[in-house]
């Protein structure tokens, strides 16, 4: 949020008997780690014993505080943000070219969608190749 009102909107939503997006939980926040702290606790309690699957975008204070809530079993990456984040990272590297830029993202994908091991390691191989 910005503005007057500056904070982080903490949130946690789920999917209904329907494949909908269901809200379960929402906080305003200035999103340090003990308000991510409260909040997960909060959330756990609400879910008596159900264990969700976690799915941030690599946030720091997220990473500390998951696996002292929930354990590091349930934690996922949101494939969006490590696929934008990869892609910055490629920039810091002299990668800028549109082009190439494209070629990263297309041996990305082959990498987090590879179906077997041989086809995973060939697609690393590839980018290793690329740009060590």
């Amino acid at each position: 949020m910005s503005g007057p009102y500056e904070g982080t909107i903490l949130s946690a939503i789920t999917l209904d008997a329907d494949d909908y997006l269901f809200d379960v939980a929402h906080a305003v926040s200035v999103e340090n780690v003990d308000e991510w702290l409260w909040f997960l606790t909060v959330l756990r309690e609400c879910l008596s014993g159900m264990q969700p699957v976690i799915m941030s975008d690599r946030n720091q204070r997220l990473l500390s505080v998951v696996p002292r809530v929930f354990g590091i079993d349930y934690h996922s990456y949101c494939l969006q943000h490590v696929r934008e984040n990869f892609l910055t990272y490629a920039g810091k590297v002299r990668i800028r070219r549109q082009g190439s830029k494209d070629l990263l993202k297309e041996v990305f994908n082959r990498i987090v969608y590879a179906p077997t091991g041989v086809e995973y390691r060939v697609a690393v191989e590839e980018l290793r190749k690329y740009k060590p």
